[in-house]
């Protein structure tokens, strides 16, 4: 039988286990603090190497590039419909009233420029 006065003691192998199991706690630890600061890095940066990991932390944390104001995909896609020419139903130009303001609107417009409905 073993008893703690024979000379066996199982306090020296729980002493490595503790601090074998101690260290890898400290090891993934630290391993989170660098990726923490990894991440931070990538998203602070002005190049566009890493945009799409930005993209997807900036849309976790905080507004999304697409809601943003000032955001350059809006002022793109603003500045777009203005330019983009909609078909006609039958190839010849119109003109008629919006149907929720009553502005004129043409072919030329995807969207009422008084009130932003989308026409087409």
């Amino acid at each position: 039988m073993l008893t703690w006065g024979n000379g066996l003691n199982p306090l020296p192998l729980a002493g490595w286990i503790s601090g074998l199991a101690t260290g890898g706690v400290l090891l993934l630890a630290l391993g989170l603090v660098g990726a923490m600061f990894a991440i931070i890095r990538i998203t602070t940066s002005d190049s566009d190497k890493h945009r799409e990991i930005r993209d997807f932390v900036e849309t976790l944390f905080g507004t999304p590039a697409h809601l943003r104001p000032g955001s350059g995909a809006a002022e793109e896609t603003a500045a777009g419909k203005e330019e983009r020419p909609a078909p006609a139903a039958n190839g010849h130009a119109y003109s008629e009233p919006c149907p929720g303001c009553g502005e004129t609107v043409t072919q030329a417009h995807a969207d009422c420029p008084s009130c932003g409905l989308r026409l087409q």
